[in-house]
């Protein structure tokens, strides 16, 4: 628990850090401005931790996350990056995940932007129980993959964002108690 509440304090300057940049900066509606640009991203968070699921379990994630440039086919969805990126848990029962699928930015200024994932994911495990008898049923290893972020560009190279991913079947089982993290990490593109 006590990590819960460090990972919230940073999360809560991250937030206010995002909040002045974004007073400082001018408007600049854009899709798609890196899109050109390999990104990798590595963070951490809180484990099985959001709004959407039961938190059955608790501890940190890791996560990481590599973007590729859009293909030019994909220049009509608003250049939506392919990515591949993983939520491994530190916990004492872990369920690790590995998801892939595209990422769309939203630039609403010209270094703040809001992201949005979408894609599937397996699960290292279907139904695990934890030690003190809790159990989570994603009702399959095979999910679909949600992701919403907030960023901010330090520099043209360098960002930050706080993230949270969702992990779930969306009903297509009769167990669906799903999986979220939400956490802060920075990426940094070439």
């Amino acid at each position: 628990m006590q990590l819960l509440r460090i990972f919230a304090a940073i999360a809560s300057l991250q937030l206010l850090a995002l909040g002045q940049a974004f007073g400082a900066d001018e408007p600049e509606t854009q899709f798609g401005r890196n899109a050109h640009y390999w990104e990798a991203r590595f963070g951490a968070g809180a484990y099985d931790f959001g709004p959407a699921t039961p938190q059955v379990f608790d501890g940190v994630v890791l996560n990481g996350e590599i973007l590729a440039p859009s293909p030019e086919f994909l220049d009509v969805l608003g250049s939506p990056r392919p990515y591949l990126g993983g939520d491994f848990a530190l916990s004492d029962d872990p369920i690790h995940v590995i998801y892939l699928g595209l990422n769309w930015e939203l630039y609403l200024t010209r270094k703040f932007y809001l992201g949005f994932s979408g894609g599937g994911a397996w699960a290292s495990s279907e139904t695990k129980t934890s030690s003190s008898g809790a159990t989570k049923d994603l009702g399959s290893s095979t999910l679909f993959h949600l992701q919403v972020s907030a960023g901010y560009d330090l520099t043209s190279a360098i960002t930050m964002q706080i993230f949270y991913n969702h992990f779930s079947n969306a009903n297509l089982r009769n167990a669906n108690t799903g999986l979220e993290s939400i956490g802060g990490r920075v990426g940094f593109r070439y």
